[in-house]
């Protein structure tokens, strides 16, 4: 009926849209014979489906278990119609005053010169056909040309991009940006997708170039691959600048061409004002201005002359004696040390001697300043909301700014570590002069995601006054705070169980046992110990991706050993799982790193409900579209601000050196509250504790400051 199911291809007309969301369709075509009566069920990828169109379909067939046989298309072809029943329903279908009536009327009068009669000739049309006014007549000519149009570009398009990495949701953004120039620009400077497209970087223009045949020693080419190497290095190395050798040598991997070509576009985006070159670094433009307000901002908040309050001193250690005398005494004071040290008592010291004083206590995450608020009884935010974090178009702006600052006199700033330069500049941005400001970090845990390593480039700087709290004060530390501090100083841990049994090493060598033994620990340990597995427990992992104790491989075994709700057909998620957000989301007040529970799948609707936490809030995502992953094991980055009660830890040689540095094993200890479980290979331990040579970072604001 349809050809065998050998067949390749299909041709027909679309007489009916069951579905058509996200690009995606399925339909009912016609095929061109007219032997089925009800046509084949068709499914694919098609930017703008018309009925009434007719369709080359390329793909394969396939016979689903409950829908039976139909068509899978790739890629696709089309023209207006041919047969005069298609035409019919291209009418009926585009034209919102042409009903069954009209267009048998319009098809008896002109026959198979139907459609070129409407767009060309309405006056005519108006006359000859009743039902259909002059004013009608004009607007149907206008739907049947913009249709056209429109088809034909998609088709221009597809022929352009056809091949490439370029999404059916990203052709239509360049058509809604473009419109009918579209093909014209990308034939021009195929690079111009990059900043006029969301989601098309350098690698996906740089593959439309190739198919067009552009250039490749061609300005527009190698302006766009320094742009791309300057932001890769930002956003997976956290360098805000690159020595100019660096640049060039890293630009000439990507691009394939002799640094002294790269060079000369170098100089040309310094003068259209893209990028700065400073005493051999090269930036761009945004990170400079950013690491350049970071330090100015500080600089005038630190030469500040302000009350000094009423300081007590009472019972302290000479450290924190130390530390609050520089806090009450400066305009800015920074204040580090490794876990139980008394930095939370200290803070509580330093906000105690401003009594009157209008507060305001943040964190980077929502983790952090629960735990801030629980240690310290002041109530804490997000930076994110602190600075009234708002959406707008596809981005978002702060409301809290330059111009609206914030309302305080004192402010403390915890986890300083985790804030990159981007957000550290709005942050100052919003902190008037008059305000007493107090950052708080741990300087040998891992440094921010983003670009910049702002708590150790402020303290290297030596111009802001600055404490270390070095004695440990708690009684009973446990081993948990002595292994942090003996990881710190380049020591080996204990493994020995103290008093209170917080420390736990479980040896084996094999990966595969290792990830039998955390399922067991995830299953005996909430009974032991009296804690909720998922919202008191964690498991940390070095990876994402690669070996099976990465996030990926572990979350999906995980997933079916602690969550016994059924599976829905086709959706990751399943009701009673624990998530992670990694994208900020200002409109829905969830930001990249919030932990959620799956509360309710609806998909019909497609829609999946989190109970998020930090605050506690109800949210309702898209099913299919959202930026949630598994969050039953996941990476000391992500993990880094919060705390568990348990924390449970994989060592093992394969994760490799690169990642597996001093400063991971110590972050990851120290998120332990209670108990923290480290299995794996023992001998490895030491070796990580030796690797400090940790990612050179390449800013300027410690020099800028000095």
């Amino acid at each position: 009926m349809f050809g065998t199911m050998d067949d390749k291809r299909l041709k027909g007309t679309l007489t009916r849209i069951r579905y058509h969301k996200e690009d995606y369709l399925i339909g009912i075509l016609k095929d061109e014979n007219g032997i089925t009566e009800d046509g084949i069920k068709v499914l694919g990828n098609m930017n703008s489906p018309q009925v009434g169109l007719e369709y080359t379909l390329d793909g394969h067939w396939e016979k689903h278990p409950k829908w039976g046989i139909q068509f899978k298309f790739t890629d696709y072809n089309t023209s207006l119609p041919a047969n005069l029943d298609a035409v019919r329903s291209y009418l009926m279908e585009n034209c919102k005053f042409i009903g069954p009536s009209i267009s048998k009327r319009l098809i008896s009068n002109y026959g198979k010169d139907t459609l070129r009669i409407c767009k060309e000739n309405p006056k005519r049309v108006a006359s000859e056909i009743s039902g259909i006014t002059a004013p009608r007549a004009k607007k149907i000519a206008k739907m049947l040309r913009d249709k056209e149009r429109s088809e034909e570009l998609q088709l221009f398009l597809k022929e352009i991009l056809g091949g490439t990495k370029i999404s059916f949701r990203q052709v239509n953004q360049i058509i809604e940006k473009w419109g009918p120039e579209a093909p014209a620009r990308i034939r021009e400077n195929p690079y111009a997708l990059i900043d006029a497209i969301d989601g098309i970087g350098f690698l996906k223009a740089d593959e439309v170039a190739r198919k067009l045949g552009y250039n490749s020693l061609g300005a527009p080419r190698l302006q766009a691959g320094i742009l791309h190497t300057l932001k890769k290095q930002a956003l997976s190395n956290g360098h805000t600048c690159l020595p100019r050798k660096i640049i060039l040598m890293e630009a000439e991997k990507i691009l394939g061409v002799p640094s002294e070509k790269i060079d000369m576009e170098l100089n040309q985006l310094r003068e259209k004002g893209v990028i700065k070159i400073l005493d051999g670094f090269v930036y761009l433009k945004c990170y400079h201005e950013d690491e350049t307000l970071v330090a100015k901002r500080l600089k005038a908040l630190v030469s500040q002359t302000l009350p000094t309050g009423q300081p007590d001193f009472k019972g302290l250690a000479d450290d924190q004696r130390e530390a609050l005398n520089k806090a009450v005494t400066n305009g800015v004071f920074i204040l580090t040390g490794a876990p139980g040290t008394g930095k939370t008592y200290t803070i509580k010291r330093i906000i105690n001697s401003f009594p009157e004083a209008k507060k305001a206590l943040a964190a980077p995450t929502g983790k952090a300043a629960k735990r801030i608020y629980e240690q310290s009884g002041q109530v804490t935010s997000t930076i994110h909301r602190l600075l009234e974090a708002q959406k707008k178009d596809d981005g978002f702006f702060f409301a809290r700014n330059a111009e609206n600052t914030i309302e305080a006199d004192l402010i403390v700033l915890d986890e300083v570590g985790m804030v990159d330069t981007p957000l550290m500049a709005r942050f100052l941005e919003a902190v008037k002069l008059g305000t007493r400001l107090i950052l708080v970090g741990d300087s040998y845990q891992l440094p921010s995601i983003g670009p910049g390593n702002i708590l150790k480039d402020l303290i290297a700087s030596e111009a802001i006054p600055s404490a270390e709290l070095k004695i440990i004060k708690r009684q009973d530390e446990g081993l948990i705070v002595r292994n942090c501090h003996r990881i710190k100083n380049g020591v080996d841990i204990e493994t020995e169980n103290s008093v209170n049994g917080d420390f736990f090493f479980f040896s084996c060598e094999d990966l595969e046992v290792i990830r039998q033994m955390i399922i067991e620990l995830l299953h005996l340990l909430p009974e032991e110990l009296k804690v909720d597995r998922l919202r008191e427990m964690q498991v940390i992992v070095p990876l994402r991706e690669k070996t099976i104790l990465s996030c990926r491989a572990l979350n999906e075994v995980l997933q079916e050993e602690m969550n016994a709700a059924p599976k829905i057909d086709g959706v990751n998620f399943k009701v009673g799982d624990k998530v992670i957000q990694t994208k900020n989301k200002y409109d829905l007040d969830i930001m990249n790193g919030d932990i959620g529970y799956v509360r309710d799948i609806d998909k019909p609707e497609e829609e999946i409900r989190i109970e998020f936490e930090n605050p506690p809030r109800l949210i309702d995502l898209p099913l299919y579209k959202n930026e949630l992953e598994l969050a039953y094991a996941i990476t000391c980055h992500k993990f880094q601000g919060s705390e568990a009660k348990i924390v449970i830890i994989p060592i093992h040689r394969s994760f490799g050196p690169w990642i597996m540095q001093r400063n991971w094993i110590y972050t990851a200890i120290s998120r332990a509250q209670k108990t923290c479980i480290l299995l794996g290979q023992r001998e490895e331990v030491p070796q990580i504790i030796r690797r400090n040579r940790e990612q050179r970072r390449f800013t300027r604001l410690k020099e800028i400051l000095r």
